[in-house]
């Protein structure tokens, strides 16, 4: 029982409509038993103020599924696609939702976070390749049978955008498994799993990067392999680009490596912001304002604690109570009941997370200003 969101588009003619779907789930904080779900839907012609209505409100998790999966199918019995839309209005390469939660038997290998004056000692080390992190969603791509499917960061089975596909069919291979990170845009690949029934798993990184440049040698608006530094000199010029452009960041791959599923630290990345993913809940009377803002909450142990109010820039759906989002932040003040500075939202809502990841483990929290050797 998880929330779900799902975005529609059709075009057709002179005809160019959206449909946005929310599955939410609402949990008081004071009382983590009392649980009830919602449904909420936005429409109208892209780029115009959507109508909005409650489908479902205050009911059970089943009643609220049943209805979200009716008007899914519905709309796409009607011709409406699965997809998110792009800057520009016109609709990007976008992942749906699982439509299931069926697994795929793969299990992404996770990034472990490190601070940049860590990642600038790798520079110097031979054994170290940077990438650019881009500001996106994990996605793994499988082709079998003739057919492609997604994989996002859960192991879960998604659908892809036919663009997506399509950019994908000019790879000449019979079977693959790669994975990346997809934004708005554009899929960055950078790994190569398995290739014509051949599994590369057990291959260091640098040899599977080398299958993968051969494979995906191709290049288009909708598919890029990931850019990567290998040489000191090459490293330091590629972290000052980074800066310059405004990167979420940069990646060290270790490039000896062999392919380890979930969180195995022989992989990092280096983020030059700090994002979290929180579960939205509602604001505390005393902070509760007439400003567009939710109220953001994690786990700290077994109890829901209160982050701080963030705001809503208005061309942003507000998010509603259960959700959980992505937030940046310059850092979270230290102690039991600390909150975020500087917190600002991006419109990310992640279907992708877990609500058990949504925990204080992930905050950075503000340096200390004693100096060395002071108490």
């Amino acid at each position: 029982m998880q929330p779900e969101s799902i975005e529609l588009y059709f075009r057709e003619g002179s005809s160019d409509k959206v449909y946005h779907l929310r599955l939410v789930q609402h949990i008081q904080p004071e009382n983590m038993e009392d649980q009830w779900w919602s449904v909420h839907a936005q429409w109208g012609r892209r780029g115009s103020a959507l109508q909005s209505a409650m489908k479902a409100n205050h009911v059970p998790y089943e009643e609220a599924k049943h209805i979200y999966d009716r008007i899914i199918r519905e709309k796409t019995g009607k011709n409406y696609q699965v997809a998110q839309a792009a800057d520009g209005g016109a609709p990007g390469i976008s992942v749906g939702l699982p439509s299931a939660k069926e697994r795929s038997g793969h299990t992404p290998e996770l990034l472990t976070p490190i601070e940049e004056p860590e990642a600038l000692q790798l520079v110097s080390d031979s054994s170290w390749w940077f990438q650019q992190k881009f500001d996106g969603r994990r996605l793994a791509v499988q082709k079998s049978n003739g057919q492609y499917s997604g994989i996002n960061k859960l192991g879960q089975i998604i659908p892809i955008d036919s663009c997506l596909v399509q950019a994908l069919g000019a790879v000449q291979a019979e079977e693959f498994l790669v994975d990346g990170e997809i934004t708005d845009s554009r899929f960055h690949v950078w790994d190569i799993l398995s290739v014509n029934n051949i599994d590369l798993r057990n291959q260091p990184y640098e040899t599977r990067y080398l299958h993968l440049t051969r494979w995906l040698h191709i290049t288009s608006e909708v598919l890029r392999v990931a850019s990567t530094a290998m040489a000191p000199k090459t490293k330091k010029a590629f972290v000052e680009k980074m800066h310059e452009i405004g990167a979420e960041g940069f990646v060290c791959k270790n490039r000896s490596a062999v392919y380890a599923p979930g969180r195995a630290g022989q992989h990092f990345k280096c983020k030059f912001v700090s994002t979290a993913s929180f579960i939205v809940g509602p604001k505390p009377e005393k902070n509760a304002n007439g400003h567009r803002s939710i109220g953001v909450y994690l786990l700290d142990g077994t109890r829901l604690r209160f982050m701080g109010n963030v705001g809503v820039p208005d061309r942003y759906w507000l998010p509603q109570d259960g959700e959980i989002v992505e937030i940046r932040y310059l850092y979270c003040h230290p102690g039991p009941d600390g909150k975020l500075i500087q917190a600002k939202y991006f419109g990310q809502i992640r279907n992708d997370v877990d609500r058990s990841e949504c925990s204080v483990s992930q905050l950075k929290l503000k340096a200390s200003e004693d100096g060395p050797g002071e108490s």
